[in-house]
């Protein structure tokens, strides 16, 4: 989360929100938000609803997660990590939801 909250005014200026779900309790999620500012939400899925329903909760733990989703609620790209530190850099998610804006526009 921290690389991402560097990135966070880059993702803003771009019209693009974050929002991240954590299976950790609220308290540790916000525990987790206050350590890293990381100027967008910190939800709490402690009972991984989310990570469940989507498929991304394998062996009891919740695989890291980057989604794309356009303003009318459809998934337009995924990324599920295969560990816990297998995640997309911010460039390519920054790329992604680019292109999705720009086909939301045309």
């Amino acid at each position: 989360m921290g690389q991402l909250a560097h990135e966070y005014q880059t993702f803003r200026d771009a019209g693009i929100a974050l929002i991240m779900v954590s299976t950790d309790s609220p308290r540790r999620a916000r525990q987790l938000a206050e350590q890293t500012k990381p100027h967008f939400p910190v939800l709490s899925d402690v009972d991984a609803d989310a990570t469940v329903a989507y498929d991304i909760f394998e062996n009891g733990i919740a695989l890291p997660s980057t989604w794309v989703i356009d303003r009318k609620g459809m998934v337009r790209w995924t990324y599920i990590g295969k560990n816990a530190n297998d995640r997309p850099e911010p460039e390519l998610m920054l790329a992604h939801a680019r292109a999705t804006a720009e086909s939301e526009a045309a």
